[in-house]
């Protein structure tokens, strides 16, 4: 089983994602299964194949520690390493190829808390990996860029996983920002040179000096742009992910 965490800010799309892959999955006679991480959460586009909710209650938490929505989405988080024997078992009765985890909205809360490792460390076998959302409406300007590649730096060094980088809900990019932004991540001069028309000269120094160190330190630094409405991009966003569990090899499917 391969296992593809979806992680970004909230807002980014990670439940949206979770919902179309899943369907153009089966829709490749591919055998996969869903998993709602976020305790908190309202409304899904998608009905989970397990959901955390149905473990830890956000309401009766904040209810029984008279706790606010950020506590007791904290507190509720933390609860969900208690029951991760029950999850790992209802994973493995699914018996699926493909197993899609979409991680909580708070990135803070699952990403930097040693809950978050735990859960990823526990669920989905020995192939797993981390599909990180950069949300388009941050990645369009070389400040918003630059955050982006931060915390998803951050993400690569909390969990010590393989991670493809995804630029979602790409379809929001006119034609222009999309080329923008390709000449940013193919030529980082550039994005350094376009940084200096910002009017604060420390925020300025911070984004360059902070863009050299994601540079020098972590590889891969390409973001594979894709759009839950276009099944295109979603077969890229396959052929990526195949690439990076296997080696470069591919699975069948695209053979």
């Amino acid at each position: 089983m391969h296992a593809l965490y979806f992680v970004g800010t909230a807002g980014s799309g990670k439940s949206t994602l979770t919902h179309t892959f899943a369907n153009w999955l089966r829709n490749a006679k591919v055998s996969v299964g869903t998993v709602n991480l976020d305790p908190g959460v309202l409304h899904l586009p998608y009905g989970p194949d397990i959901d955390v909710r149905d473990f830890v209650s956000l309401q009766g938490i904040m209810e029984k520690y008279n706790l606010g929505p950020n506590g007791g989405l904290v507190a509720a988080i933390d609860l969900i390493s208690t029951r991760i024997e029950t999850i790992i078992e209802e994973i493995n009765e699914l018996g699926v190829d493909f197993l899609l985890l979409d991680a909580p909205g708070q990135i803070e809360l699952f990403a930097f808390r040693d809950t978050g490792p735990i859960i990823v460390s526990s669920l989905g076998g020995e192939s797993k990996m981390i599909v990180y959302l950069v949300d388009a409406a941050l990645g369009k300007n070389p400040a918003g860029l630059v955050s982006s590649l931060l915390l998803s730096a951050s993400v690569l060094v909390r969990f010590q996983l393989p991670q493809l980088n995804v630029l979602s809900r790409a379809d929001l990019l006119n034609e222009e920002e999309q080329e923008q932004l390709e000449l940013w991540l193919d030529d980082p001069d550039q994005l350094i040179h376009d940084m200096n028309a910002l009017r604060n000269e420390l925020q300025i120094e911070l984004s360059t000096e902070l863009y050299k160190s994601i540079q020098r330190l972590f590889s891969g630094l390409d973001i594979v742009p894709i759009s839950s409405l276009k099944d295109e991009t979603l077969e890229l966003l396959f052929s990526n992910i195949s690439n990076t569990l296997t080696s470069g090899e591919g699975f069948e499917i695209f053979r």
